[in-house]
């Protein structure tokens, strides 16, 4: 987004690095004049939109930045914010340590209104360049980039249901994504990692389950076969000099979640929606996934107490009785070969 409304103008400011690209990089640095131009402009509306943020998240929002951008602490760290978030974005790209940060983000931003978040969501919003330029640059359309990107809405919406209003603490999530290695196709989304086994060494798919309703059997098969379609149409490269003993670039998949559980089939029903996608995975290794399960099924951050949840669906139900009996959630790590 520029401060004349051009947004693509500014896709294209990037420097490209590699055939096939592997690396974009930022043609100049963001200053606090510019961000404060974007920020004000009539089109900060349309990039919230875009970005998936939905109300009453857009309208506090919209009448927070005035106030915001007048203070000019709150506007440089904004602005130091999209600078991180628009280093760089590829294979390599490290995502923006924006959680070294937030204490002092949110000190900031407890001048305005209390919470956490702002400064980092403001951040995003006007630092969609290089991420937009890398997706360009490996064949997705504009629309496809901004679906990607319209996670930061989700995150949102997640982070209001659960303290109850506007705000973003899944700073590292959505930092992955302006990193560029998170992709959302159908009802699931995919990141590109390095996976390690004593196979060696090479590119996987990990598959991440947003909280954006019924997971059925059906969905996630479109999902997972639009990824293949996906990846091996925009990286082929990445399955190049792969070991013959490897199954191919773009049928690999792993997931670690609280959803891949063994547990699952037996307390929902193996042919449940959540039962048959736990029972797709190879589960390599488990770990404790208690906070992960109050957190997705109840909206709840740690301290919890599992007395005082309200259980109304059998899921929910079956969580609660776990976490009530002192017996936890074990979330697994599953592979999966298509």
């Amino acid at each position: 987004m520029l401060p004349t409304g051009h947004r693509d103008d500014q896709d294209r400011a990037a420097e490209v690095i590699g055939t096939p690209p592997h690396t974009v990089r930022p043609a100049f640095t963001l200053e606090p004049e510019a961000v404060h131009l974007m920020l004000t402009a009539p089109a900060a509306a349309a990039t919230m939109d875009l970005l998936g943020i939905s109300e009453p998240d857009r309208s506090e929002l919209l009448a927070l930045i005035p106030r915001a951008v007048a203070d000019d602490e709150i506007l440089a760290a904004i602005t130091q914010v999209a600078n991180l978030l628009r280093a760089e974005a590829g294979l390599t790209a490290a995502p923006a340590q924006l959680g070294a940060r937030k204490e002092a983000d949110d000190a900031l931003q407890a001048r305005l209104v209390p919470g956490q978040g702002l400064v980092a969501i403001l951040g995003h919003l006007v630092g969609t360049d290089t991420v937009r330029a890398w997706h360009a640059a490996r064949g997705l359309s504009s629309e496809q980039s901004w679906g990607v990107l319209a996670d930061l809405g989700q995150q949102m919406r997640v982070h209001r249901a659960t303290f109850g209003e506007l705000g973003h603490h899944t700073l590292a999530w959505t930092a992955m994504n302006w990193a560029g290695r998170l992709f959302w196709l159908g009802r699931l989304q995919f990141d590109l990692h390095r996976r390690r086994d004593r196979d060696g060494e090479r590119w996987a798919l990990g598959v991440h389950i947003p909280a954006t309703g019924p997971l059925s059997p059906a969905a996630v098969e479109a999902s997972l076969d639009a990824a293949t379609a996906f990846f091996t149409a925009r990286f082929a490269d990445l399955g190049a000099d792969r070991s013959p003993a490897t199954p191919p670039f773009g049928r690999e998949f792993e997931c670690t979640s609280w959803l891949v559980s063994a547990e699952l089939p037996r307390l929902l029903g193996p042919d449940s929606n959540l039962g048959a996608f736990a029972r797709r995975w190879q589960i390599e290794d488990t770990y404790d996934a208690a906070g992960d399960a109050a957190f997705f099924v109840f909206h709840r951050r740690p301290p919890v107490v599992p007395e005082q949840l309200v259980a109304r669906t059998r899921l929910e139900r079956a969580v609660q009785e776990r976490l009530v009996a002192g017996e936890g959630w074990r979330g697994g790590i599953g592979r999966l070969v298509r």
